[in-house]
C-alpha cells in the first residue's frame, strides 16, 4: 500500500489518474474523523479525468498514524505540505472540506510555496462563539455511541487500523482543536497571493450563521466565493456536477500563474463585463484561450502574458471583419439570451448602430457603439449595413421626437409604427403638416411635423435646456415601469435617466452605478437635471447603487420605480404626502452631466 513518511508520521494516500508533466496535482484534504476514502471516492475519479489527483489520509485518520497522539490544523497543514514535497511536486491544488477546509485554509498562510491554488469548503477562520457552544455536546463520544449508531460504526470500521478504540481519542482531539482554533484576522487573510475559491453552502447549518465563508473571500485578495443556494454542508455531494464543474473552470481560470495574472488585471481594468468581456487564461503548455471583446484587449492581453504562447486560440469578438449594423425598427428589446423569454435588459432605438457579433437563424448577438452594452435581438430588427453606411446614416439625422410616440404611415398611408420620444431621424422632405423620414434601409414614413424638431433646435444641458426638457419627462408620469426600457411604452430608471440626457445630446452609461460612477459629484442642494442616486450597504458597508431619480430642484424628483410601478414623484420631505422613507433612508449622492 502507497505511504509516504512525513514529519514522523505514515501517511497513507490513494492517487487516481496519470501524471502530467508540468502539471500540478490536485489534492484532496478529507472533513474530521474521516477519510479520504470517505470523503472524496465519488469525485476524485471524475477530477482525474483531467488531473493526477492525490487522496490521502490525514495524520491520525484510517490508515495514516498518529505517533504523538496529536491533532491540529497546523500539524496537519504542515503535512499536506510534506507530502506534496515528498510525492515530488513543487505545488498542487489543494482542496478541503469542513476540518479539511480548515488544513487547506491553514496551508494557503502558513505554507503558500506548495499551494498553486486553493479551494477551502465549509472552513472557518475563526472560532465564533457557535462553534464553542455546539461543538462539545456532538463531539461527545458517550453521546456518538449511544445516540448516533450510523457515525460510530464508520468512525470504528475507518479507524480500526489504529486501535479499536482510538475513533473515541479522535473525537476528543478533534473537539478540542475545533474549538480553539483556527483565529485568523482579516490582516492576515489579506496577506494571501494564491488564487483562491471559497466554497460554502447557503444552508450549511455549521458555517452558514456566521458567515464564515463570506469573511474568507471578503479579507482575501482576488478571492471567488461560491454560496450555492439550498446546499447544506457536503457540496461536493450534494450538487457533484455543478461542484466539479466549478472546480475545473477556477483552476483553468486561475490554476497557471499566467491566468491568475490576466485574472487580477481584469479585476483591476475590466471588471465590469457590461464594458466588454476579457476571459483570458493560459494553459500550463502556454495555450491561450478564452474570449475578449476587441483586439485592442487581444493586444493588451499578449502583453501581460511573460512566458511563451505556443497557441493562440483566444476567441476576438469584434475585430475589423465584424460586421456593423443599424437598427431598422422604433424599438427592439435586447435580450440576455436568444429568446424571446430571456431577460430584457435594455432596449435599443431606431438609428443606433451595433457590431454584430454572431447571427444565428432568428436571433443576433450584437455590441451597441453608445452604451457598450451587448446581447440578442431579432434578426428583422438589423439593417446590415458597411461602416461608412451607418457614419453616413447618423450624420443626416438632422431631426428629434418630440412626441411621447410620433405615428409613423408607409407608402400606401398605412399606420404601422410608433416611434419613441427622443429617436432621432433623417428628414428628407416636409409637406404642410407632414414630415417625410427615411429609415436605415431606405423606405419613407411619414409623421407628423408637430411630433419632431430640428436637431439644431434641440435643447442644450444648461438651465433652460433641462427646463425644457423635464416638462417633457413630466409627460411621462403614469407610464408604466419596465426592467430594462428606454421608451414611452415603459422605462426603468436608468432607461429614463438617459433619455432625459439623450434628448439634450449627451450619452451617459446604461445603469445607474455606472451613470453614478462617471457624473460629477453634486455638493449641496441638487439643482433641477441632476440624477439622485439609491443604494443599501451590504455587510462589509459597502454601497451598491440600484436606483436613479431626476432630481427637479429642491427635495423634489421624478423617478420610473417598481414600488409606484411606473415613473412617479417623490419628496425627500419627511412631511410631503410623496415621501419615501426608502429612498430618504439609502439616498447616496447626485451627479451632475453638462
Amino acid at each position: 500500500m502507497p505511504f509516504v513518511n512525513v514529519n514522523g508520521a505514515e501517511i497513507y494516500f490513494q492517487t487516481y489518474g496519470k501524471k502530467r508533466a508540468g502539471h500540478a496535482p490536485i489534492y484532496l484534504i478529507h472533513g474530521s474523523t474521516g477519510t479520504g476514502h470517505s470523503n472524496w471516492n465519488k469525485v476524485a475519479p471524475l477530477l482525474a479525468e483531467d488531473f493526477y489527483v492525490i487522496v490521502p489520509d490525514c495524520r491520525g485518520h484510517g490508515q495514516s498514524t498518529n505517533p504523538n497522539m496529536t491533532y491540529s490544523f497546523k500539524e496537519l497543514a504542515s503535512d499536506v505540505a510534506g507530502t506534496i514535497r515528498a510525492l515530488g511536486f513543487e505545488r498542487a491544488h489543494v482542496i478541503g472540506h469542513s476540518n479539511g477546509g480548515n488544513v487547506a485554509l491553514v496551508t494557503l498562510i502558513e505554507h503558500p510555496e506548495v499551494i498553486q491554488t486553493c479551494i477551502p469548503q465549509a472552513a472557518n477562520a475563526w472560532v465564533s462563539p457557535d462553534l464553542i457552544e455546539k461543538e462539545p455536546p456532538i463531539f461527545d463520544p458517550d453521546f456518538i455511541e449511544r445516540e448516533r449508531p450510523i457515525w460510530y460504526e464508520e468512525m470504528v470500521a475507518l479507524h480500526s487500523p489504529l486501535g479499536a478504540d482510538y475513533w473515541r481519542d479522535l473525537v476528543l482531539m478533534t473537539l478540542k482543536e475545533i474549538i480553539s482554533e483556527p483565529n485568523y484576522t482579516p490582516a492576515d487573510l489579506a496577506k494571501v497571493t494564491r488564487p483562491t475559491m471559497v466554497i460554502q453552502g447557503e444552508k450549511d447549518r455549521v458555517n452558514a450563521p456566521y458567515k464564515h465563508g463570506q469573511f474568507i473571500a471578503r479579507h482575501i485578495p482576488a478571492s471567488e466565493l461560491w454560496i450555492p443556494k439550498g446546499i447544506a454542508h457536503t457540496v461536493h455531494d450534494e450538487i457533484m456536477t455543478e461542484w466539479i464543474e466549478r472546480v475545473n473552470d477556477f483552476i483553468a481560470r486561475r490554476g497557471t500563474p499566467a491566468s491568475d495574472k490576466l485574472y487580477r488585471h481584469r479585476l483591476e481594468y475590466h471588471k465590469d463585463s457590461r464594458e466588454g468581456i476579457f476571459d483570458v487564461r493560459v494553459s500550463e503548455e502556454g495555450v491561450l484561450s478564452g474570449t475578449v471583446l476587441n483586439t485592442e484587449m487581444h493586444t493588451e492581453a499578449l502583453k501581460l502574458i511573460e512566458t511563451p504562447v505556443t497557441q493562440d486560440n483566444l476567441k476576438v469578438l469584434i475585430d475589423e471583419n465584424t460586421p456593423w449594423a443599424l437598427m431598422n425598427r422604433p424599438v427592439e428589446d435586447l435580450r440576455r439570451k436568444s429568446t424571446i423569454h430571456a431577460e430584457r435588459i435594455s432596449q435599443v432605438r431606431m438609428g443606433e448602430s451595433a457590431r454584430v457579433i454572431e447571427r444565428g437563424e432568428e436571433w443576433s448577438l450584437i455590441h451597441l457603439m453608445h452604451d457598450g452594452y451587448s446581447g440578442w435581438v431579432h434578426n428583422g430588427s438589423l439593417y446590415l449595413c458597411a461602416e461608412s453606411d451607418v457614419r453616413a446614416y447618423q450624420s443626416q439625422c438632422n431631426a428629434i421626437v418630440t412626441a411621447s410616440l410620433a405615428e409613423a404611415w408607409n407608402e400606401e398611408n398605412l399606420l404601422v409604427q410608433k416611434i419613441p420620444f427622443a429617436t432621432l431621424v433623417n428628414l428628407r422632405e416636409e409637406k404642410d403638416a407632414d414630415s417625410f423620414i427615411q429609415l436605415p434601409d431606405g423606405r419613407m414614413w411619414k409623421i407628423l411635423s408637430a411630433d419632431v424638431i430640428p436637431l439644431a433646435q434641440r435643447p442644450s444641458a444648461n438651465t433652460d435646456g433641462i427646463k425644457r426638457t423635464l416638462e417633457l419627462i413630466r409627460r411621462f408620469c403614469g407610464v408604466p415601469y419596465l426592467w430594462g426600457g428606454r421608451t414611452p411604452y415603459g422605462y426603468d430608471c436608468s432607461g429614463l435617466a438617459g433619455t432625459f440626457y439623450a434628448f439634450m445630446g449627451v450619452t451617459i452609461p446604461r445603469d445607474a452605478d455606472q451613470q453614478f460612477d462617471v457624473g460629477m459629484a453634486v455638493n449641496g442642494t441638487p439643482e433641477p437635471g441632476d440624477l439622485l442616486f439609491f443604494g443599501e450597504k451590504d455587510e462589509d458597508d459597502e454601497i451598491h447603487i440600484s436606483h436613479v431619480g431626476i432630481s427637479l430642484g429642491g427635495d423634489e424628483f421624478i423617478h420610473a420605480n417598481a414600488t409606484d410601478w411606473g415613473i412617479a414623484y417623490n419628496t425627500f420631505d419627511p412631511a410631503g404626502k410623496r415621501y419615501g422613507k426608502w429612498l430618504h433612508e439609502n439616498y447616496r449622492g447626485a451627479r451632475r452631466f453638462r
